[in-house]
């Protein structure tokens, strides 16, 4: 695989788009694929044979996609900013500094090395999915808590559902929305248009909340 890190500021459809950093990687692939990372930096995977001008063409015709992409990543590192990890915990979506909460744990340093209170937390989410379930009347499996870097939730064949530690952090709206989603998988098992039918029935703002969701991606990355 050939790297190249190039600097550029590229002009599409008369508009400008301040690429901060155009990053290609030339692999053994057949097409051309394209992602921004959380920086907002293009990310550019194209065969090894193929020309400069041939990539600043495709990135061209996908310009409107880049600028909507990377003005989404902006949207979520001010989302970000607007925390402070280091002097507060966050809590079904509230501030709360740690002396108003009943823990046993020492409050003397800096929150960034106090996982263990959002993992003690997140024993919490076990209960609500069940309950969840129950009003719900999905069958449900075990639940267990995970610390992946990728996703909120799962569910397997057998109906035991996984949940991301973190989402303790989150409004209890979009905790409620990930339990959601993951009992209609029990249902539906893909993201089919069946799927979504099914999720709306039962949540029916879930679009909203959806992209409301997208916001804490930067948490897989703390």
């Amino acid at each position: 695989m050939h790297c190249i890190l190039v600097n550029s500021l590229a002009h599409f459809f008369k508009k400008v788009y301040n690429i901060v950093m155009r990053k290609i990687l030339r692999e053994k692939r057949k097409t051309i694929s394209i992602s921004i990372d959380r920086s907002g930096d293009l990310i550019i995977k194209t065969p090894s044979t193929i020309k400069e001008s041939e990539i600043d063409k495709f990135c061209e015709e996908k310009s409107a996609w880049i600028e909507k992409q990377q003005q989404r990543q902006k949207k979520i590192r001010e989302f970000k900013d607007s925390f402070d990890f280091d002097n507060f915990i966050y809590i079904f979506g509230e501030k709360t500094h740690p002396e108003q909460i009943n823990l046993t744990y020492a409050i003397s340093q800096k929150l960034k090395n106090f996982d263990s209170i959002y993992t003690d937390l997140a024993q919490n989410l076990i209960p609500m999915a069940k309950e969840k379930a129950k009003q719900l009347n999905f069958q449900l499996g075990t639940t267990k808590l995970t610390k992946s870097k990728h996703f909120w939730g799962s569910l397997d064949r057998q109906k035991n559902m996984k949940l991301n530690y973190k989402l303790v952090i989150l409004p209890q709206r979009l905790i409620d929305y990930v339990i959601i989603h993951e009992l209609c998988h029990g249902v539906e098992l893909n993201h089919s248009p069946k799927f979504w039918a099914l999720v709306k029935s039962y949540c029916p703002d879930y679009k909203k909340l959806k992209k409301e969701l997208e916001l804490y991606a930067f948490l897989f990355d703390e």
